[in-house]
């Protein structure tokens, strides 16, 4: 990969938000490169392919009202970028995630309150969840998704609905990938949709342990329990033993997990960075920079 030479492995790669970016950082030497920058709109969710050298990210556009929100893609040396899906095909894309084994890209879109994927090179473009609309094609707020995450050895798919801001109504779903359709769904189908935790204060950004069957996610509402990682473990059942790791966060977004090191790295809209560690839940910040949504880690 072509970077500036004192980036080493492992590093995260971060969406800054506030001057739109991909921005690398050296997790041992907290040197920070701008891998590609002038990106425009609201960058959000990222996914990094090893194998084919490429990395995804989701735009949630100048204009939340205005569908010019798209997912695009570039080569690790920051080359090659290109729009995958646009031009009103997606609204507010968020937390974006690569399923490598069906090489397929699936996310969350904000105000279009839809769980979408497609195929890596843009095509076959799917919805799985499509919550109820209005008149004027609109979503409301307790509708719209942003979080995402994959359980394939048990086929679920899971994602967050946050709620108003600060208005500790956001809720936590789940539904067998297979019986995805697009059609309306809303969470007293049983035989489709499972509502796991509400109440919560405004959750984001989902990951999947599979190993360890722990559902991790960060959380951006009003304290006690905002702004906050949180986990909760994965049974047949739901999600049991929801417990919040840490708080302290301001404005909490991405999360990217270092599971050898037992380390989960926080990303919030105020621009910090944290590394957590899950043992015990202590955390420090590592950078402080303009403000950052999505992030992923590489490790060479």
């Amino acid at each position: 990969m072509s970077q500036n030479p004192e980036i080493s492995y492992p590093y995260l790669l971060l969406l800054d938000a506030i001057n739109p970016a991909i921005i690398q950082l050296d997790t041992t030497s907290l040197v920070t490169f701008n891998l590609i920058d002038e990106l425009g709109g609201t960058p959000d969710g990222i996914a990094i392919d090893h194998i084919n050298r490429l990395i995804y990210w989701t735009n949630m556009g100048d204009n939340y009202e205005a569908d010019d929100g798209s997912l695009n893609l570039i080569n690790f040396d920051g080359s090659g970028r290109k729009m995958l899906l646009g031009h009103g095909q997606l609204r507010t894309p968020k937390q974006l995630l690569l399923e490598s084994q069906s090489q397929r890209l699936y996310w969350c879109d904000r105000e279009g309150g839809k769980v979408c994927s497609c195929k890596t090179d843009g095509t076959d473009l799917q919805t799985h969840i499509q919550r109820p609309r209005t008149v004027t094609d609109s979503v409301d707020i307790l509708d719209q998704c942003v979080g995402i995450a994959l359980d394939l050895d048990a086929n679920w798919l899971y994602w967050t609905q946050k709620g108003p801001a600060k208005g500790n109504k956001g809720r936590i779903f789940r539904m067998p990938l297979s019986k995805s359709s697009g059609d309306f769904v809303d969470e007293s189908d049983a035989d489709n949709i499972q509502l796991l935790l509400d109440k919560l204060p405004e959750p984001i950004d989902l990951l999947f342990d599979k190993e360890t069957q722990i559902l991790y996610w960060t959380d951006r509402g009003s304290e006690p329990n905002g702004n906050s990682l949180n986990c909760a473990n994965v049974t047949d059942d739901g999600l049991n033993n929801y417990r919040v790791i840490c708080r302290g966060f301001k404005e909490a977004i991405g999360l990217a997990y270092n599971k050898p090191e037992n380390i989960m790295y926080i990303a919030d809209l105020s621009g910090g960075v944290y590394r957590v560690m899950l043992s015990n839940g202590q955390f420090d910040k590592i950078h402080q920079g303009n403000g950052y949504t999505g992030l992923a880690q590489f490790s060479g």
